[in-house]
C-alpha cells in the first residue's frame, strides 16, 4: 500500500510539474491578450512589442491609435502620447495620401 502511495504522489507531481509552464502561458496570453479592455499600454501601437498577428488597415490603426491617446495621461506618460500623436498623424498622412493617390 505504501509502494502504491509512492507511486500516485510520484504521478501528481509530474503531472503538476508538465502543467504549471501550461498553465502560466495561458495566463500570460490572457493578461496581454486585450490590453485596451484593461486599461493597460498597448505596446504593440507604442513600440512594435507584443505583436502577435497584428495587421490593421490603415482605418482601423487610426482608430486604435486614438482609443489609446484617449486614455490620456492615467495610461500613458507624456512622452508616449506625443509617440502616439505623431503615429496617429503618420498614419492620417498616410490615408490622405492614399485617398488622393499620391498626389
Amino acid at each position: 500500500m505504501k509502494r502504491l502511495i509512492n507511486r500516485l504522489a510520484l504521478l501528481v507531481a509530474s503531472l503538476m510539474i508538465v502543467a504549471s509552464p501550461v498553465l502560466a502561458d495561458e495566463g500570460i496570453m490572457n493578461s496581454t491578450a486585450m490590453p485596451e479592455q484593461q486599461g493597460a499600454k498597448n505596446e504593440c501601437l507604442l513600440v512594435a512589442r507584443n505583436c502577435t498577428d497584428s495587421v490593421d488597415t490603415i482605418t482601423e490603426r487610426i482608430s486604435r491609435i486614438q482609443n489609446e491617446i484617449n486614455k490620456g495621461s492615467i495610461v500613458y506618460t507624456n512622452d508616449e502620447l506625443r509617440t502616439l500623436q505623431n503615429k496617429l498623424d503618420d498614419s492620417n498622412k498616410t490615408l490622405n495620401d492614399l485617398m488622393q493617390g499620391g498626389a
